[in-house]
Formats: structure tokens, sequence, C-alpha cells
């Protein structure tokens, strides 16, 4: 019978065109697709090309030979891996991440919408309907299935193909192979609740499980599946591969124990994988050797389990996993890590049988440690700081500890003493940067490597970056916003790997010590690595589930890696069981979420309830005193609440959870993250001194961030009513911030207000960026202090990052993520403030070389220890000022609305009156702060000013020009470039 429908079988046949022999160091990407349609498709590429690609500035094609489109990738001498992505804007074709290594050749061919790649060319001649590998076909429950409208044509057979073998096989006549199920389309289709569990698939057809065959299902589950379309005429409309994570929700989801639970000495270990065809455990010694393997139980919900003796403490363990593979299309047999660690072998080889209980990992004093007092979340403000950055270049501490949790105990360290100090200033917080088991750091410190001395080079020579970026993946710098495992400290943090519980907990008791509460960066937005990579955990034990999956089955990776879902019912549970142990095991005081925007809102009320559940008397710790705050940002697959309501800035209103104010940041510095990097704000000199660029001279511009100021300084509240710099009575969410509503908020613990974070140039960087070039440091320092002030006096909770108190500079370095010791010290003497280190990487600013090389290279812009001073002092005042008084630790939008509001000021300037009833915590019935941004002393009379002084912080300043403020009998004035605040009884 002749066949009506066209195939696509992608032989690899002997006539094909010859391979082009390329340079060693060079890597060709080919690209097909049949439509011819090439116009605005790049290619994005990562870990050993040389090249400079951002994912909005992707490589453009060198060229068309054949038909096929082709990039030509640079590439390191000793290259060992290549990861890349064919995209035009966010559409990434096929999907998932494509990766090549030197072994296959330096040559790789994709087919556009197919998911293999091809280490020599294909044959495209032939076309065939379907793909296996792609997974178009998604599960919303055990019986349903979400499809394309094409694929349900009326009258189509409609099959789910099932095979544990990975047996499946596409080819003329559609799907052979395995064994069938049946299915039928559901009459009406997509039900509202599914609309709302699924947005993104609103327009597809519904799918059911015929009943008849809805008991086999769940055995199926274990193997390959796949969906086809087949006209009675033979005719192929498609055929695909099913995603199955709703189903494994829907049949599999499981709240009891994991990972290694002990009864006594006796220890269990559990792992739920309800996709695995089997299960045996691996236990060894810590060094891998003398391992033995065992058999492991499956139960009804997936949960695999093995029990042991007490013989097992101390000793290493890993999981043998068979389960499909749909990253590889194939039955996988992996060697897999708990995601449930407790503690690791030294590079995270191998759990480790540890009970954290044990009095071995608790330090002295470890069972009755006592928190700093908190009286409120309002109370509460926040240093950010990285581990390493710490202690790395503090000849104080002892140098086997620098960079480690034990130089955190060390009570005389500059670093220790300068963190008392802010502690007794005001501070409450310090907020650690990610310190879970990081994929991109070598525990074994003997294999690190080092830049040399970078020190002889000129201020703004290009060799230091080239020293520093050569070694970038092999010293012991990273950030660590990438995830290996979430429960067990990162070992190269710890001067024992072995020891790092007890270390992490010495630490925590030695910033507790010193009146600091610690706050953790938590990253679940996304994994290390996904389907069979090197560092890939959760992928390896149920392929499919733990992650973000698109719409043709790849993984998505809007925040730079593998995104997980945590709208799936045990990627969440892990997410909350991590943070209740952190609580619980490790005392940790509040979490920072990265890019909690990728997160739905229902993830974080969960973390909440969990979290408060927790009580000293059962848990030893009150989790109702654990506060969480993170970036709120919207975009990727999941912008716009297409997978969902996530948790943004607007979607947590009325939460309790904190969001980064953005909106106060860019009015202060002037510009964004993305652009304007000599545009000038409310803080950094806009109409006071313009520094020559277009608009930055605009009294019309200094109203309108003027106006974003003001809200924040009222906590970014959605319904604060102000009158705006047009004279208008507005609410916050009134005012723009580009296209959103500037406010936001519902009381203004929800708000984070920040100037500068480890994210972008530090504060330092952006006012030298900013200013005139021509301004003497000590203007500058006073620019850098208004910003400081706008956030340590207004509502809503103040944010710094570690070192801007002090003027510090990463030679205006954007990304220092992974820019080493080098670029990113911190210097607590004052001595030198990072500034003139050479120009930073090139990867991520070499744009931007010409402007740093001339400002790098100006010996007039090196800080001096006056500079430095007068930064660190003023600082502290802020802090002790903010502590001084509740009325600028507000707790409601009813407060706030009744006891904020702003007098009128010249521009440049900004007054805001603060009042309320007199208590323990607050001695004034009123306060006025005068922020004069303006070049020009101001002097405001209002009769509400009468009869106030300067707040005896400011009376006894190190700064003349504070101290000078004046109050008379109709009103105060204030010098230029300073800020007052008077008070009243």
């Amino acid at each position: 019978m002749k066949t009506l429908f066209a195939s696509l079988t992608l032989a690899l046949t002997a006539a094909a065109v010859a391979q082009t022999t390329l340079p060693a160091d060079t890597v060709r990407i080919h690209y097909f697709r049949p439509d011819a349609a090439y116009a605005g498709w790049g290619l994005h590429a990562w870990e050993d090309t040389t090249a400079q690609v951002a994912w909005d500035k992707p490589l453009t094609p060198n060229g068309e030979q054949g038909g096929w489109l082709y990039w030509d990738v640079p590439m390191k001498t000793d290259w060992k891996k290549l990861g890349f992505i064919v995209h035009k804007g966010d559409e990434k074709d096929p999907g998932p991440d494509g990766t090549l290594t030197p072994e296959k050749g330096n040559q790789v061919w994709i087919v556009s919408g197919k998911t293999d790649l091809f280490t020599a060319r294909p044959d495209t001649s032939v076309r065939t309907v379907g793909d296996l590998r792609g997974q178009q076909a998604i599960m919303l429950g055990r019986d349903l299935i979400a499809v394309k409208p094409e694929l349900a044509q009326p009258g189509a057979w409609l099959t789910l193909h099932v095979s544990p073998t990975a047996g499946l096989k596409l080819g003329a006549e559609g799907v052979s192979g395995g064994d069938t199920l049946t299915l039928e389309e559901v009459e009406g289709g997509m039900t509202p609740a599914l609309k709302a569990k699924a947005p993104y698939l609103a327009g597809y057809k519904l799918l059911q499980i015929r009943a008849e065959d809805r008991a086999k299902f769940p055995a199926a589950l274990r193997g390959q599946l796949a969906v086809s379309s087949v006209m009675p005429d033979g005719t192929v409309l498609d055929a695909t591969g099913v995603q199955t994570a709703w189903a494994l929700d829907d049949l599999y989801a499981y709240d009891g124990p994991l990972g290694v639970a002990w009864q006594g000495n006796r220890p269990t270990v559990r792992l739920w994988a309800p996709t695995a065809q089997d299960v045996k455990l691996r236990v060894s010694r810590p060094d891998g050797s003398q391992e033995r393997t065992l058999p492991m139980t499956r139960d009804a919900q997936g949960v695999w389990t093995a029990s042991g003796d007490q013989s097992w403490k101390g000793l290493a363990y890993r999981f043998e996993v068979k389960v499909y593979a749909p990253a590889s299309g194939k039955v996988e047999t992996n060697l897999v890590t708990d995601p449930y660690s407790v503690a690791l072998t030294r590079g995270s080889t191998h759990s480790v049988f540890a009970d954290l209980s044990d009095s071995s990992h608790k330090p002295a004093g470890w069972n009755a440690l006592q928190k700093p007092a908190l009286r409120s979340f309002s109370d509460l403000s926040f240093y950010e700081l990285h581990l390493r950055d710490f202690s790395a270049a503090d000849a104080t501490v002892p140098a086997a500890e620098r960079g480690t949790y034990l130089a955190f105990t060390r009570t005389g360290s500059d670093g220790m003493k300068h963190l008392r100090g802010l502690a007794d200033a005001g501070l409450k917080a310090v907020h650690l940067l990610p310190t879970f088991d990081i994929a991109t750091i070598e525990e074994d410190k003997s294999k690190w490597k080092s830049p040399g001395d970078l020190s002889r080079f000129a201020p703004n020579s290009d060799e230091q970056q080239r020293a520093v970026t050569a070694v970038k993946d092999a010293d012991a710098y990273n950030w660590g916003y990438d995830p290996y495992h979430y429960m067990v400290p990162e070992g190269s943090y710890a001067v024992n790997p072995a020891e790092r519980t007890k270390e992490y907990r010495q630490m925590v008791m030695g910033l507790n010590a010193a009146g600091l509460r610690v706050v953790q960066d938590v990253v679940f937005n996304h994994t290390a690595a996904s389907g069979q990579s090197e560092r890939s955990v959760l992928d390896k034990i149920v392929p499919g589930y733990y992650h973000r999956l698109n719409v043709n089955g790849g993984v998505e990776n809007s925040t730079c890696c593998s995104n997980t879902a945590t709208e799936h019912r045990m990627m969440r549970r892990l997410m909350v069981d991590t943070l209740v142990l952190m609580a619980r095991e490790y005392r940790v005081d509040g979490f920072r979420f990265d890019l909690m925007g990728h997160h739905m809102v229902e993830d974080l009320r969960a973390a909440r309830r969990a979290l408060d559940a927790l009580t000293p008397a059962k848990d030893g710790v009150d989790g109702k005193q654990i506060y969480l705050y993170g970036e709120g940002w919207d975009f990727g697959e999941v912008q716009g609440n297409r997978r969902g309501t996530n948790a943004t800035q607007l979607n947590l209103y009325g939460q309790g959870i904190g969001t980064f104010n953005d909106r106060i940041r860019d009015a202060l510095r002037g510009g964004n993250p993305f652009g304007g990097l000599q545009e000038q704000g409310v803080a950094t000199g806009l109409v006071a001194v313009p520094n020559g660029q277009p608009g930055n001279d605009s009294a019309v511009k200094w109203g309108q961030l003027s106006d974003l100021v003001k809200l924040g300084l009222a906590g970014n509240l959605r319904d604060y009513r102000f009158t705006d710099h047009a004279g208008q009575v507005v609410t916050g969410s009134q005012i723009k911030y580009g296209d959103a509503p500037a406010g936001y908020a519902a009381s203004p613990r929800e708000t984070i207000n920040y100037a500068s974070a480890h994210d972008n140039q530090t504060l330092w960087d952006a006012v030298l960026l900013k200013t005139p070039a021509s301004m003497d440091s000590a203007t500058r320092v006073r620019f850098q202090n208004l910003a400081h002030s706008y956030v340590l006096l207004g509502q809503g909770l103040p944010f710094s990052y570690a070192g801007d108190d002090i003027l510090r500079s990463k030679s205006f370095d954007t990304d220092s993520y992974n820019s080493g010791d080098w670029f990113n010290t911190l210097d607590w003497t004052g001595k030198q403030n990072g500034f003139g280190k050479g120009l930073p990487p090139a990867e991520k600013n070499e744009a931007n070389w010409p402007l740093y090389r001339t400002l790098l290279g100006n010996a007039a812009l090196k800080v001096t220890p006056a500079d430095v001073l007068r930064a660190s002092d003023h600082y502290r005042e802020m802090l002790r000022v903010r502590s001084s008084s509740s009325l600028f630790r507000m707790e409601t939008a009813a407060q706030v609305q009744r006891g904020l509001s702003f007098l009128p000021a010249p521009t440049g300037v900004i007054a805001m009156r603060l009042t309320g009833a007199t208590s323990a915590a607050n001695p004034y019935r009123t306060v006025v702060a005068v922020f004069n941004g303006s070049a020009d002393a101001v002097t405001l009379n209002d009769a509400s000013l009468r009869g106030l002084t300067l707040h005896p912080v400011l009376a006894k300043s190190t700064d003349p020009i504070v101290r000078a403020s004046k109050v008379t009998s109709t009103g105060v004035t204030v010098s230029a470039l300073t800020t007052a605040v008077f008070v009243g009884k």
C-alpha cells in the first residue's frame, strides 16, 4: 500500500558532504531549518570557549554551507567541553542545552526541532514526522495528557506507547516496539482547574487514558513513553515523547522520611525514585574502597529503603539507579549521591552516613546557643557578605583559616572587629552568599591554582584580568550560585571538609556572639546540572521530574543553569525540607531566595508554614522569627504567571515576605543594571553636579526619581498616599517604574531597600562612574553617604553590600562571581579599597574598557584613609540613628500612612517627617530627616520644625559639616551633600 505521509529519517549517509577540517581550537556548530528561516537565530556558548557571549548578545553566524547555517566558536587550546544553545531571543531550538567534548570531534549538526546532536552531517532530504526524543505531550495527572491541537484531529487514532527497555522506534508508519495503551480526547478539553495549574498549556487539547488501560499506567512510568496520532489511512500526524512530572505527583507524592534516619545507632536510608526499575545501595569506606552492593526494597510510593547497623556510621554510600533517561533515550544505570545527603566526602563523590545530633558534630555550647534579641522583623538590617571575601585577605586570621567558616570564630581579627562594630551600631544580620555544597569549587585545596603576583601591573592594565581568567575555574573562588547538594555545607570553606558541619555551626556561634543573626542565601531556582551530566544528581534519580521543561521537553535555563520546578510537589518538598534542616540543625535565622520569582507563591507559603511550625521546645528554634526574602524579578518562562502565580514583587503582596526594591536602587544610583552607566541619580549628582552626559541636568528627571525615593522611604507601599513632584496626590501603585507600578508592598517588612548588592558595580564604583571626573574624593564620599542615608533611614528593611561602608571597589567589575580573590578582596583595615586592580574581566566588562581604562589610570581617584574613615563613621552613625527610634521601623502600612510625610523642599532635597507616640522603643514624638543632595546649603522653614534639635548621635558626629546643621525658631539649615536628622520630644 502506498503511504500518504511524509517520514523523517535522519540517516547518516555516505552521500553526506564531507566534514570540513577545522583548527584544533575551533568548534563548528551547524544548524538546519527546513523552512530556511535563519534570520535572528544566534548561538549562546559557554564552558571552554574564549568568545565573549551573553544571552542578549549571541554569536552571529559565520556563514551558510549547503543550506546549513554555521558558527565557528573559538576555544581554549586544551578545551574539555563546550555548552551551546541555538536561540532567537528566548526561543530555543530544539530546547535542551547542547554539549560537545573533544572525544566526539569538533563539529556538530543540529536539525531544527530534533534533540539529537549529530557528529556527522545527517541526510535531511527525507522527512519524517515526529520525534521521540522530544517530549511535547505533557501529563497533567495520572491519566491526563495535554497535547498540541494539531495532534488530536478528528478521527485520529491516539495511542500511548510504552517500553521498559527503551525500545520504541519511529519509522515511516509511526511508532513501533513496546506495548500500547489507548487514548481518547476529553470532551470539553482543558478545565479551568487545569488551565490554572498549567496556564502555558491553556490552548492545548486534553487526552485521557481509556478506563480499561489505566491500571497499566503506573508500571508504564518506569520505561519509555510516547504518544502518537495516526489517521485511519495511515497518515502519521505526530509522534512525541511524554513529560510525566504531574503524573508522578498524582500517583507517588510522599511525605515520609527521606535520606538517612537514625533509630539509636541504626541507620535507615530512603530514596524517592518511583520511575526507577531497580535501586541498589553501595556502601564503602569514605575513600570509596571496599565498596559492597546491597539490595533496596521499593514501596507503593516509589520509595526505596535499606537498613544498616551501627558499623555504618561514618561510612560512605551511593545509589545505583537503573532508570529510563529521556536525555539519552536509554535505560541508564547511574551511580549517584543522595539528594538528601547531610554529609559528603571531599569532592562530593559519596554521601556519608552521619547523624547531625552526634556530639562530634557540635561545638561546645551549641545546644545552649542563644540568639541576639529581635523585637520585630521591622528591626532587621542586612550586611551581604561572601564567606571567602570576609577573611581571604585578613592577615589577622591564621593562614589556614582564611576563607573558611572558622575565620568567624577569631574574635580579635580585623574582620570580626568590623562586624562587631557594625552590630554595636545597630546592624542586625549578616547575609551569607551560598554556602551549600557548590559544584564549581574544588574542595581539594592542593589542586587550587593561583594567578600569581599581579601587583606589578599597572592599575589600568588588562594583564590582571587575563591571569585571573586563566585560572578562574581552578582557583578557590566562586560566588556559589550553582547548587550540587542543598543540605550539606560547602567543603572548600572548611579547614577540615570532614568536619564541615561542626565548623559551620562554629561560624554561626561566632556571628551570634558578635550580636548578629545569620541569613543564608539559598538557590532553589536551578541546579548546576541536569540530565546525564557529571554533576547531575536529581535528574539521574527521577529523570524529567525535578526540572522545569519547555513544551518540547528541554530543560528551561532562563536563570543561567537548569531551572528547577518547585511547582512539582517533591521538588517543593526538597526546598522546604532543606530550609527546615538549616533552621533546626544550623540555627539559620533567615533565608534569601535567589531569583525567587522563578518559584510559585505557593512554594513560599509552604516554606513559611513549615518554618512557623518550628518551636523552641520541639526543635530548639522559634521558626516564627525566621525571616524570608528574595529577588522577586519576573522574567523567563514564568513571566506573567505563565507557569502559575509566581513569587514576584507584585504577587507577594500581603505575604509578609520581602523583595528587593529595585525602584529605590535605580533612582539613587541612576540608570539601571542594563544601561545608563554614567546616568546620574538622586544620590550621584543628578542636577546638583551634572557630569555632562545628556539628561543629567534635568530637574524634571530629578523630580520623577525623587518620587521613587520618597516611596522607598515609605516602605514602597502599594497604597501609600503622598504628593508627587508634580503636585498631584497619588498612591504608590500610581507611580510608574517602567511599565510596572512602583509601589507593591502591603507592609514595610515586604520591602528590602538597597543601593548596592553583590551583583553589578559596587556603590563606590557607581559613584566614580557617575560623578564628574574633576570631583575630589571627599565630595564623592558625601554622595556615597547620601545613598546610605536614604537606605538606612527609610521604612522597610535596609540592605548593604559588605565593604560598601568602607568604599569597596571592584575596579568596576559588573559581575565578579568568578573573578577570584584579586577583584573581590575585602580589606578591613581600609588601607586599600580594591580600586586600581586592573581592567575587570573581559567576559562581562570589555565593552566598557575604554571608559574604565581612563578612570583606573587616574591616581587622583584613589581614596585616602580619611575618606574611608568618614564613610565608615557615617554608616555607623546612620545605623545608630535608625536604632534610636522605632519611628524608622514602622510595622504596618497604616502606621506609615499616619506617621510619615514629606515637607516641601527644593530640587535636590527630600525632607521626611516622622511622628508617633513615645514608648520604650521611641523617645521622640517628631523626627525630621533632611537629605540634602544639592550643591548648596538649604534652609527649610515649616511650623513642624519648631522646637527640634539635632539628633544626639549627629551632634557628636565625626563630621563637622553635619554638626554644623542649624536649628532656628522657624526651621533648619543643612549643608550641601549632607543628611541631618532633627528630633523633638
